[in-house]
C-alpha cells in the first residue's frame, strides 16, 4: 500500500462521522484561544519595551530631556520661550547651571554667600531685574519663570539658594556673562 492508498482508506474510514459544531466556530474557537496565549507575551514585551525607552531617557544628558523632573529640582522650557526653574533642594548647583546653559541660559548657580569670584554683578535696576525674573511658588518651594528674551546684552543669570536642603528662598540677579562665570 503506498500513500495514496493510505490516505483514500483513512478517509473512507471518518466518512459517517459528523460533527455538530460548524468548522467555523472551531476555527474562530482556536484563534481566540491562540489570541489569550499570545497576550501575556505581547504585554511582557511591551514592558520590556518601556523599561528600555525609560532607561535611554535617563541616559540622554540632562540639557536634552525638556520638562524634566528631578526630586532636587525642575527646569522645563515653555512654549513662549521662558525657562520655569523649581528648586526643592541642591546639592549639586553645577548640575542645575550645566541644565540651564543646555537651555540656552548664560547661568552662575552657588550657593547663597559663595558667589564665584569670577563672577561680577551687572549693573541694573531692580524693574531690569523684574523684566527677566518673575517669581512664584510650589507649594512652598520658590519657583522662578526666567525671560531669556529680556537678558541684556552681556547678561546672564545668578542663582543662589539659601542651603542646601528644603529650599525656600533664592536670591537671583544679573551678572556679566564670561567663560569663567556663565559659560
Amino acid at each position: 500500500m503506498n500513500d495514496s492508498e493510505l490516505m483514500t482508506a483513512l478517509k473512507e474510514s471518518f466518512t459517517g462521522v459528523q460533527s455538530p459544531t460548524p468548522v467555523e466556530r472551531i476555527v474562530s474557537r482556536g484563534r481566540a484561544v491562540r489570541a489569550r496565549r499570545r497576550a501575556p507575551a505581547l504585554a511582557a514585551a511591551l514592558a520590556v519595551a518601556a523599561g528600555t525607552a525609560a532607561a535611554v531617557t535617563a541616559l540622554l544628558p540632562s540639557g536634552h530631556q525638556p520638562g524634566l523632573q528631578l526630586a532636587a529640582w525642575t527646569v522645563s522650557r515653555q512654549a513662549d520661550g521662558t525657562v520655569t526653574v523649581t528648586i526643592r533642594q541642591l546639592h549639586d548647583p553645577a548640575g542645575l547651571q550645566r541644565r540651564l546653559r543646555a537651555d540656552g541660559i548664560p547661568a552662575s548657580v552657588t550657593f547663597f554667600g559663595q558667589p564665584p569670584r569670577a563672577c561680577q554683578r551687572f549693573p541694573v535696576d531692580p524693574a531690569m531685574v523684574n523684566k527677566v525674573y518673575q517669581s512664584k511658588r510650589a507649594g512652598r518651594f520658590p519657583v522662578m519663570v526666567i525671560h531669556p528674551a529680556a537678558l541684556p546684552a552681556g547678561a546672564g543669570v545668578q542663582i543662589n539658594p539659601q542651603h542646601q536642603r528644603h529650599i525656600t528662598a533664592v536670591a537671583i540677579g544679573l551678572v556679566h556673562t564670561s567663560p569663567q562665570c556663565t559659560g
